[in-house]
């Protein structure tokens, strides 16, 4: 059988030994495009509502929301500049996001808040000025796998 192989011209050797790898990756390409139009399933994340232990007051930093196993720390930080307000927010458990909004009424004021690299606080840095007129309550969502916690504190500042 070898002595047939090495008979072949040099194309069609190569041909046989690539044909096979051709085949398996044409097989898997059709069955993406066969199935690119199919909806994937939604996946039921779980809303939970973070509650209040005590008061919430940010000025003296004694802000402890919890919901069951789940324990989160909001306090007032060291901002880069003088006119800016710093809130941190630490968890117990990995957060794959958050998003945190000062509520004036009906409006809301978003708050970018990111994660220094490798650090577990999350903090959000804002102006000053967005304290006046002083904001009704301060709204804050926490992402992480499967699940949302949420929740809506008295802002006292």
């Amino acid at each position: 059988m070898l002595k047939w192989f090495f008979g072949l011209s040099l194309h069609s050797r190569i041909a046989i030994m690539v044909a096979p790898f051709m085949l398996i990756g044409g097989w898997g390409m059709m069955d993406l495009w066969l199935n690119k139009d199919k909806p994937t399933q939604k996946k039921d994340v779980a809303m939970q509502q973070l509650v209040a232990e005590g008061q919430c007051l940010l000025a003296t930093n004694q802000c402890k929301l919890s919901y069951k196993d789940m324990q989160v720390s909001m306090m007032r930080g060291e901002a880069s500049a003088p006119d800016l307000v710093r809130i941190d927010i630490r968890a117990n458990q990995p957060l794959r996001g958050v998003q945190l909004a000062l509520v004036y009424g009906e409006e809301e004021q978003h708050v970018v808040i990111d994660r220094p690299a490798g650090g577990e606080t999350w903090f959000g840095e804002f102006p000053a000025k967005l304290l006046q007129p002083h904001p009704t309550a301060v709204r804050m969502a926490l992402a992480q796998t499967g699940r949302v916690s949420y929740a809506e504190i008295p802002a006292q500042f």
